[in-house]
Formats: C-alpha cells, sequence, structure tokens
C-alpha cells in the first residue's frame, strides 16, 4: 500500500522533493505533504486530469491528493473514453527516467543476437531462484532479439554478503564470469572490491526504489513499461510488446 510506504518513509527518509511542473501551487502543496510526513520524498508532483487533485510519485507508487494536502487517494486513473491508464502512463515516464540515470560501465550486457528488437534491464540477485530461471533464459531472449541489461541489487542490503560478492563481480575483469560464480553457489564467501564501477551499486539501488521494485527478478523496459518474477522467453517477449 502506498501511504503506508509514505507514512514508513516519513520514518526514515531525509526530506526532499522534485517536482514535476513546479509552480508555487505544487511547491506550497509539498511543504504542506513533507510537514505532515517529515522525511517524505517526492519524486514527482503535478496537476492531475481531474481539477484539483494532485499526482504524487513517492518509490516507483503513485496518488492522488487535494490541494489543501489533507485527503489522499490511493489506487489507478483512468481516461475512459480513450481507455488509458493515466497512472500507468505516469510511472512509466519514472522508471525510464530512472534507467537512464544508471552508470553504463555498472551494468552486465548480453547483447541481442542479429537484429536487436528489445532492450531489458533487469534487476537481479544471485541468491534469488528465480533470478536463476531467468539467467538461464537469456541465450533464448538473445535468439529472439532481445538486449538484457543486469543491473545487480543486493536483496539483503547493503553489508551483506551478496553486496560484497555483487561488488566483486563489478570489479573483476571478466564480469560474467564472476557473476557466474555466485550464482552456481550463492553463498560462496567474498570480502568484496572497491572500484568505480562497484559504486554504481548505489545509483543502481536507488533506480530500484524508483522503479517500484519489490521483488527480483524485476524487468523494466527503455519505455519504462515493467514486470516481476520468471517467465520464459517467449512469455517474456510477448509481454514486454505488448506493454511497451
Amino acid at each position: 500500500m502506498m501511504i503506508s510506504k509514505l507514512i514508513a518513509a516519513a520514518l526514515t527518509l531525509m526530506a526532499t522533493a522534485t517536482l514535476s511542473h513546479a509552480s508555487p501551487e505544487t511547491d506550497a502543496l509539498a511543504q504542506k505533504l513533507m510537514k505532515s510526513m517529515p522525511g517524505l520524498t517526492i519524486d514527482s508532483l503535478s496537476p492531475s486530469a481531474i481539477p484539483g487533485l494532485f499526482e504524487v510519485v513517492s518509490g516507483g507508487d503513485v496518488a492522488y491528493v487535494t490541494l489543501d494536502g489533507v485527503h489522499m487517494i490511493q489506487g489507478t486513473m483512468f481516461n475512459v473514453p480513450a481507455r488509458k491508464n493515466l497512472s500507468e502512463r505516469t510511472l512509466s515516464t519514472q522508471r525510464a527516467k530512472a534507467l537512464q540515470e544508471l552508470d553504463p560501465a555498472s551494468l552486465i550486457v548480453y547483447k541481442a543476437s542479429g537484429a536487436e528488437k528489445q532492450v531489458i534491464t533487469v534487476f537481479t540477485d544471485p541468491s534469488c531462484p528465480y533470478c536463476h530461471r531467468l539467467h538461464d533464459e537469456i541465450p533464448k531472449l538473445n535468439e529472439l532479439g532481445v538486449t538484457v541489461r543486469y543491473a545487480l541489487y543486493a536483496r539483503s542490503g547493503e553489508g551483506t554478503l551478496t553486496s560484497r560478492q555483487l561488488s566483486e563481480v563489478l570489479c573483476a575483469a571478466d564480469k560474467k564470469t564472476a557473476l557466474m560464480r555466485f550464482f552456481a553457489n550463492p553463498s560462496l564467501n567474498s570480502s568484496g572490491a572497491d572500484c568505480d564501477q562497484a559504486q554504481g551499486l548505489e545509483r543502481i539501488a536507488r533506480a530500484a526504489n524508483q522503479v517500484g521494485l519489490k521483488g527480483t527478478p524485476h524487468i523494466v523496459t527503455n519505455t519504462g513499461y515493467a514486470s516481476s518474477g520468471y517467465m520464459p522467453a517467449p512469455e517474456l517477449l510477448r509481454a514486454i510488446q505488448q506493454g511497451s
């Protein structure tokens, strides 16, 4: 639930706000929201399609709030005649923007074979069983024209065994081989490593929050369509083509 997530964020995060189409009206509303929920991070705040109702995006979720900052609605907004999901359109834009902020040097890329039809960014964790299954699908995805970009994400958090493994992978001369070692044995010990590429793990963690990651593998296309969990390669390609 976004509202509970916002409340939790209020207890733990430093207050920041990045407003879309900032105006005195949205600035004032942002201040009201952050006063009510100190520490709230606002990724986007802008007028919605309904007069008097404003769209607020935080941590990959969207809600709608009145101008006085008193009432908030969680849910999906549709344009009925056009049959368009307006909430998803906003979130797709936010996800695509988050991907653009990733450091390419911190990504592990498996290029499509032949003509490239799709590019997907997969937030993956060697300790995640379904990430293993999706990893086995990469050759098939490449054959289908899908380029896969791995964004290494430690579900267990910073300072854990997985995070040390991921830093070691990104500092390795052969990142793909290093990653396969930990896919093959997720409990394999690692003392970690420090290099410029490994610094990108923090940016990946921020992006994971912005794209609404709630589990791995989490897949995002360049247009911002997102899908969580494992699907066989042909099914995944159909899903991202339809979603994009």
